[in-house]
């Protein structure tokens, strides 16, 4: 992205469609042959003939690694409303550039030449217990637009339909193959019906106060933007907030949250909130296909042996648990308390649950399994 950026610097048109396209193609190809990175490159970015030497140069520069910062007069595209210039400015500069009007750069950073990641891939990586004010309020916007991303691609998702008006080009041009190219029969598709539901079980305990309102952010989004998800939090009891996320604005539906809330910050009882949920919700939430996710560090001050009967018996209820845990980002980490350690045999997928990065980390599960 920084080097279409460096190209639309220098007049060359690069559309979003061609960017799009160069992905695809890099999916193609071993991009640590330099050759063929430069040939897909090239293939997808470059529609003028005048363009290529000046895309040769700029590719040397960049890719090569310039020990200095390559200095360059930003320059409108032709192409573009030159209005928009000033709202997209930094977007279009090299990420060298970028470093350097930025307000309090990383020193240690810029000296080790970390320069292949935009300032939201730095932000998304970065613990949500690390960041300033400035950095939580950016983070946010940038969980709420992952959700809704998430969500828009499962909504889209498509398969191979008989009865269906919308017709599959792709399918219907490799069909054709077995008739010499040949378009014999239309071949058609429609929504994908996912039977796939998901239960979320976020923990809001007083040693998760940090990560809350990230995780409920998230679940917001998904819970908004994905059909059969049921969220329910819990401390030292269990409530349903399934149609507490279902508003409008987040921060309605996060005011609702905590006027119903009883035990918000509090203690953490995760044995016996599974047992409730297990009693009273489970034989109506969950399926052969459903999956819970359980959002929560594993500090349980209530009895592990109740915690380890009732993990056996969720896993007997749902074919696959995934367990969430913002401390599994720190390296070090080892799942020894009492609590992640008696409910680590029950589970499937153990993730952290840290950042943003982790988070969509995360969406890329749901949608393998959705």
């Amino acid at each position: 992205m920084e080097f279409c950026h460096l190209l639309r610097a220098h007049r060359v048109e690069v559309t979003a469609s061609r960017i799009m396209d160069t992905f695809r193609g890099l999916k193609a190809i071993n991009c640590f042959r330099r050759d063929d990175f430069y040939t897909v490159l090239e293939a997808n970015l470059i529609s003028r003939t005048a363009d290529r030497e000046l895309f040769l140069e700029l590719f040397q520069q960049f890719w090569s690694g310039p020990s200095s910062p390559m200095r360059l007069e930003i320059c409108v595209p032709s192409w573009e409303d030159e209005s928009r210039l000033e709202s997209h400015r930094l977007d279009r500069l090299p990420l060298e550039l970028v470093r350097e009007n930025a307000a309090e750069p990383d020193e240690t950073e810029t000296s080790q030449g970390v320069a292949m990641y935009s300032p939201a891939e730095v932000l998304s990586r970065k613990d949500f217990g690390a960041m300033s004010e400035a950095e939580l309020a950016q983070v946010q916007r940038l969980i709420a637009s992952m959700a809704r991303q998430m969500a828009t691609v499962l909504s889209r998702r498509q398969k191979a339909r008989t009865k269906s008006h919308v017709i599959d080009p792709g399918r219907t041009l490799r069909h054709s193959l077995r008739y010499g190219g040949e378009v014999i029969d239309l071949k058609r598709r429609g929504p994908k019906v996912s039977k796939t539901k998901m239960v979320l079980l976020c923990d809001i305990s007083g040693s998760m106060d940090i990560y809350t309102k990230f995780l409920l952010q998230f679940l917001y989004g998904v819970q908004n933007g994905l059909r059969g998800v049921e969220t329910l939090v819990f401390s030292t009891e269990l409530t349903r907030v399934t149609s507490l996320l279902r508003r409008r604005h987040i921060d309605a539906a996060l005011d609702l949250m905590s006027e119903t809330v009883q035990d918000w910050s509090g203690g953490t009882k995760i044995g016996l909130c599974i047992r409730e949920f297990n009693d009273t919700m489970a034989p109506h939430l969950l399926t052969s296909k459903t999956v819970v996710v359980i959002i929560s560090d594993g500090w349980d001050t209530g009895d592990t042996s109740i915690l380890d009967a009732e993990m056996a018996r969720l896993q007997r209820r749902s074919p696959r648990i995934v367990w969430l845990n913002p401390l599994l980002g720190n390296p070090d980490y080892q799942p020894l308390c009492k609590g992640m350690h008696t409910a680590l045999p029950y589970i499937h997928d153990f993730m952290p649950v840290h950042n943003a990065e982790s988070l969509r980390q995360f969406g890329k599960l749901v949608a393998s399994v959705a």
